[in-house]
């Protein structure tokens, strides 16, 4: 049980702090850069400039911590749910413009709505973007993770050979 827990901890960290790391972007973007941009048609640009450095800076951490946290997972379900959710945000503009929005008939109009809704509550309207782009981080990210995965079990698979009594070739 002991080796259970330890060989998933990585992985639930790594699921939470994508959740939480997307959650904290799409309210930075819908109501801390909303606010800064209408204090900025009172005049005074500063603090939206100095609040898009900030937020720059949250996307690139944000990035980097998931690519961390995916590498070190090395699990494959981090890199499955990362590839897809990563895909989704990243996509997600277009997905509204050529499936979601109003008056397609691409898609039924509850999951359109849906996609809508979800739309504009992550993005908010940021001049960066940051949801496709820390949706894009979480696809290579998720790659990544991918890789490793396979990397340890080939390289696991390589050294139980050695391992294996019989593998002497002195052996007959």
């Amino acid at each position: 049980m002991r080796r259970l827990v330890s060989r998933s901890a990585p992985t639930l960290v790594a699921l939470a702090a994508a959740a939480i790391v997307l959650v904290i972007a799409a309210w930075f973007d819908t109501t801390v850069m909303r606010d800064v941009q209408q204090q900025a048609l009172t005049g005074d640009p500063s603090p939206e400039a100095m609040m898009t450095v900030l937020e720059a800076l949250l996307v690139a951490g944000s990035v980097l911590l998931l690519g961390v946290l995916a590498w070190r997972s090395a699990s494959v379900v981090v890199g499955i749910v990362y590839g897809i959710v990563g895909s989704f945000f990243m996509a997600q503009l277009w997905i509204w413009w050529n499936l979601a929005r109003e008056g397609s008939d691409v898609l039924p109009e509850a999951v359109a709505l849906a996609l809508r809704n979800l739309f504009f509550w992550a993005t908010g309207g940021s001049p960066l973007n940051d949801i496709a782009t820390i949706g894009a981080g979480m696809l290579i990210a998720g790659l990544a993770a991918l890789a490793r995965w396979w990397r340890v079990r080939a390289v696991a698979a390589g050294s139980a050979e050695v391992m294996d009594p019989t593998a002497d070739p002195m052996l007959p």
